[in-house]
Order: C-alpha cells, then structure tokens, then sequence
C-alpha cells in the first residue's frame, strides 16, 4: 500500500536518508520554519540509505561526483537546491 511521508531535512551540506525502496520524491518546501521532504513510498518496502547534498544559488556543485536535482525551495532570503548523489 502506498502513502505519502513527511521528513524534517537540515540545511547542510550532505545527509542520507533512510527512504523504503523505490520512494519517489513529490516536492520539498518549508513548513513552520523548517525544510520538508514529501515522499510517495510503501512503507512495507525494506529501506535503503540515499545521499543528498543542498547547495544554495551560486555555491558550487560537486564536479568529481555524479549527482541529479531533486528539487529547489526557499528559505528568504535563501533559495536552495536538494540533489541525490547517483
């Protein structure tokens, strides 16, 4: 059965998350001052740990690894960007 979760993120560099398998990212955004990941998964699913990085508007991306966006959010006057390391 499939259901939609929601996990607090921290704004910070890298993080893994503990995500049963074949989740599917549906949108990240704040919400009462902190960032949330919204999940579409089956939480029978076993996990698996996925990386991600957020980097902000103008920091430089990781050149030496392979990465795919996920999503941008805001946090003013910041703007975001969460992507899964591949």
């Amino acid at each position: 059965m499939q259901t939609i979760w929601k996990y607090t993120l921290e704004i910070t560099d890298r993080f893994q998350l503990e995500l049963p398998r074949h989740a599917s990212i549906l949108r990240v955004e704040m919400q009462m001052g902190q960032p949330r990941l919204w999940a579409l998964l089956d939480p029978g699913q076993r996990t698996v740990t996925r990386r991600f990085f957020i980097a902000g508007t103008g920091h430089p991306l990781p050149a030496d690894e392979a990465w795919l966006w996920v999503a941008t959010f805001q946090s003013p006057p910041h703007v975001w960007h969460l992507f899964e390391l591949a």
